[in-house]
C-alpha cells in the first residue's frame, strides 16, 4: 500500500524500475504506459473480476519470502 495524498491510499505493484498503482478513486497511476509493474496490476484486477469480485476481507494475506525479497500473498 502507499500514501499518495493524505487520506487516498493506493495498492500496487512496484520493481526496483516500474511502479504501478490504483487508488482509492479508482484511478490507476504508472511510470509509464508500457509499465511491466501496470501489466501486473492489469492482470490482477482482472483475476478479481473473473474470480466474482470478493470483497477483501475473504482473504487471507501472508508475508512469503522470496530470492528478490518479499511478497504479499492472498488465498481464499
Amino acid at each position: 500500500m502507499a500514501g499518495l495524498t493524505p487520506d487516498l491510499w493506493a495498492i500496487g505493484h512496484s520493481t526496483q524500475a516500474t511502479a504501478a498503482v490504483l487508488q482509492q478513486d479508482g484511478t490507476i497511476l504508472a511510470d509509464r504506459p508500457d509499465s511491466p509493474s501496470l501489466v501486473a496490476l492489469r492482470d490482477w484486477l482482472t483475476a478479481w473480476e473473473d474470480a466474482g469480485r470478493p470483497a477483501p476481507e475473504t482473504y487471507t494475506p501472508a508475508l512469503a519470502r522470496g530470492a528478490d525479497g518479499r511478497h504479499l500473498r492472498l488465498t481464499r
